[in-house]
Parts: C-alpha cells; structure tokens; sequence
C-alpha cells in the first residue's frame, strides 16, 4: 500500500514524530543537572534545524556532536541568563507595589521594566539557535539575537506564542501532561526551527556561507 511506502506523506510524518520524541527524552535527560540546560537546548536547536532543512543525520549522534563543541558557551549564555531573570523577578517583586517591603516605583518605570524582561524572553528564543548554527563569541551571539528578535519582530512573536502555547494548554488540560513529557521541548522548537530557519537562510546567504554545520556570524 502506498500509505506505507517508505517515502509517503504518512511514514514521513510518522518518522518525524519519533524522532521529535526521542530527541525530547534526550533533551529532558540532559537538561536534569539544571546548569546543563544551555548546552542541551542548543543540541535540540541544532538537530531541529537539520531535520527542518531535511538534512541526513543520526538524531543523538548529532545532538552529542552539538553538546559538546557548544557545551562551554551555552553554559555560560544559561548562566547569564538565569542571573538575568533572578535580578528581574527580583526587581518585579521589589517593585510590587503596596506594602512597606516594596519600593513605590512609578508605573512608566515599572512598565519599562517588564518591556525589558520580556524583551530578553524574545532574545532567549533566537540565541541557543544561534549558537547551534553559528561560531561566534558569547557577546556576539547575545548581541545578535538581540538584533534579530527586532529586526524580525512578528516571526519572534510567532515563537514566543509557539514556545508558550503548548506549557499553557497543558496547564488548563492537565490530561495532555505525557504529551509534555514527550513533546514539550521538540514539538515547539520544531515549529520555531520552521520559522527561524528562513532567517537563517538569508543570514547565511548574506554572509556567503552555507550548507549543513556552523558557519562564522
């Protein structure tokens, strides 16, 4: 039957789904030690990409491969990260309003600052995959991906709605639970890999580089 012909749709489809869930165990596992979580989302970014470019590769071999030549500076992104958004929800909870433990900032300065915090979610979603596809130094990498996240606006957008829809239908559907497990990091990187991989593209074609492994940036 053509349904189960190597190369229909449908094998296609049921490949890409397996791979989705083994990658995501993968990640899971990866992420436990906490401080490792750079370096694994930077592993799942670089083999989304070569599965959305449909690229050949072994999917944990290729995972490991990314893991370990980023392992360093996607730690050092994470850490960063994270001292970013203790500072920020610091910030927020001494800024509450109300009460005498928190300081009476006016609402501008407040709205300025939960701008800035979610400005850096958008930056968060471009720079793990940057630095899976991109040799480039750790200030380069976050300084790129701050360009990127206004230079391409509306599709960041689109990730952060695809990064935050799945956690969020899971939470008013708690039965959806083993779908989070199974697909909660790869079902929405998969799709931000389908929309950032456009801008990837015409990065690379304006840097004159291209094909399968990291190019300079």
């Amino acid at each position: 039957m053509k349904l189960f012909n190597p190369e229909s749709r449908f094998m296609e489809a049921l490949s890409t789904i397996s791979d989705l869930m083994i990658l995501n165990l993968v990640t899971l596992v990866c992420c436990l030690p906490v401080i490792t979580i750079g370096a694994a989302l930077t592993g799942m970014h670089y083999v989304l990409l070569k599965m959305v470019r449909r690229e050949e590769g072994y999917i944990v071999r290729s995972y490991f491969k990314s893991f370990k030549e980023n392992f360093l500076q996607a730690t050092i992104i994470w850490i960063l990260f994270l001292l970013f958004l203790g500072i920020f929800f610091l910030d927020i909870y001494l800024t509450g309003g109300g009460g005498s433990s928190t300081l009476q900032l006016p609402f501008v300065v407040r709205a300025l600052l939960i701008a800035g915090g979610g400005y850096a979610f958008l930056m968060y979603l471009h720079v793990f995959p940057l630095l899976s596809r991109f040799h480039n130094t750790v200030a380069g990498t976050i300084a790129n991906s701050a360009k990127i996240a206004a230079a391409y606006f509306p599709r960041t957008l689109a990730m952060a709605v695809v990064t935050v829809l799945f956690p969020f239908m899971v939470y008013l559907f708690t039965p959806l639970l083993p779908l989070l497990i199974l697909f909660g990091l790869t079902g929405p990187g998969w799709l931000c890999a389908m929309i950032y991989n456009s801008i990837f593209n015409k990065i690379e074609v304006a840097a004159g580089g291209g094909g399968s492994e990291q190019g300079d940036l």
